[in-house]
């Protein structure tokens, strides 16, 4: 069996269930994979991550090991992740990953603050006398630096990030709790091997994206069968598309009505479909953002496909990612739920 037909039984399985399940507002469902922030990793299927030197590399090395390793497409790794090279492993299909990450910490003196406090209370216990302290302030700063760069077996360069950036916190003495250096280096760390992982795969994701609901200068006639349309995305959302396309045929060019019958291809995977009623709903009303972030997603989708093409070897017009299905058989990629404990997903 092939990859491609794996991910077809993969996804129609997945689609029966997913489909009969109820949404809690006037949403389509949107399940795709999307493409890596760079193209060039998607030749590799190996990652070795490599030493990292600085005074954080250790740790930067394991929270990207792990962030990369969290890559998942149809519930497979999309990487293998190794710390070493392993024996006569095809090194045309391997990428070695290396870097610096450092830490540098600065608490400054940041003024002071005021509080007011009761002194004396009265036999009713209402108080009757107050004092003003004052107590010093202070701010932790931590600078989180470094560069990754991934390298191919000829050790030219496939990819390359430099990063810096500053977390500062303000805390004064009469406060209870005193900010974490620890805490606040762990947080930057994995944030950026989110965002190392995010260049270097793609990302699987399911999203509920809500249809438009005016019904400013529709046909009386149609209104009543919109609103049951309306109602019927939350319980059958198939049957609530065909409700908007058989509209949209009796009222073109209606905003709401084109928007939602865009979605409706989007969520099927016929992204021509979608990509046509989308510019349609621009033409009618420029400047949206709803269309405009359809036009990305679909966007992403193609270039996702292209990345997956090479990385599993495939045809680009077998990948699934391209979107070129049946609109009449609604096949939605399963949900993953990647990234990090603190975001969410990939």
């Amino acid at each position: 069996m092939t990859r491609t037909t794996m991910m077809i039984s993969i996804l129609a399985a997945g689609a029966a269930g997913v489909c009969a399940a109820p949404a809690w507002a006037e949403t389509l469902p949107v399940s795709a994979v999307y493409a890596a922030e760079q193209d060039a990793p998607s030749e590799f299927q190996t990652i070795v991550v490599e030493r990292f030197d600085g005074n954080e590399g250790t740790k930067f090395a394991l929270a990207l090991r792990n962030a990369i390793a969290r890559a998942r497409i149809d519930g497979e790794d999309y990487f293998e992740v190794r710390r070493d090279s392993a024996p006569g492993e095809d090194a045309g299909q391997t990428a070695w990953i290396n870097g610096t990450a450092f830490t540098e910490v600065e608490r400054l003196q940041a003024g002071t603050t005021e509080e007011r406090k009761c002194v004396r209370r009265d036999d009713d216990d209402k108080c009757v006398q107050y004092r003003t302290y004052t107590y010093s302030c202070s701010e932790l700063s931590v600078r989180f630096t470094g560069e990754v760069q991934m390298l191919d077996a000829r050790e030219e360069l496939a990819y390359d990030r430099s990063f810096s950036t500053v977390d500062s916190k303000r805390y004064c003495r009469n406060e209870s709790s005193v900010p974490s250096t620890s805490d606040m280096v762990t947080g930057m760390v994995d944030r950026f091997a989110w965002q190392v992982r995010r260049d270097l795969a793609p990302i699987q994701r399911h999203e509920d994206i809500r249809v438009l609901e005016s019904r400013k200068d529709m046909d009386k006639p149609l209104r009543k069968p919109f609103k049951k349309a309306l109602r019927l995305t939350k319980s059958n959302w198939e049957a609530a598309c065909s409700e908007f396309e058989r509209l949209n045929k009796a009222q073109p060019r209606h905003i709401t009505l084109t928007f939602n019958t865009g979605l409706c291809r989007e969520a099927v995977g016929d992204l021509d479909g979608a990509e046509e009623l989308y510019d349609l709903t621009l033409e009618l009303e420029a400047g949206k953002d709803y269309p405009t972030a359809g036009l990305s997603r679909i966007a992403s989708r193609r270039r996702a496909a292209e990345q997956l093409a090479i990385h599993y070897g495939e045809p680009e017009a077998e990948h699934l990612a391209d979107g070129d299905r049946d609109p009449g058989k609604p096949v939605r990629d399963s949900e993953t739920a990647e990234g990090l404990s603190s975001a969410s997903t990939s």
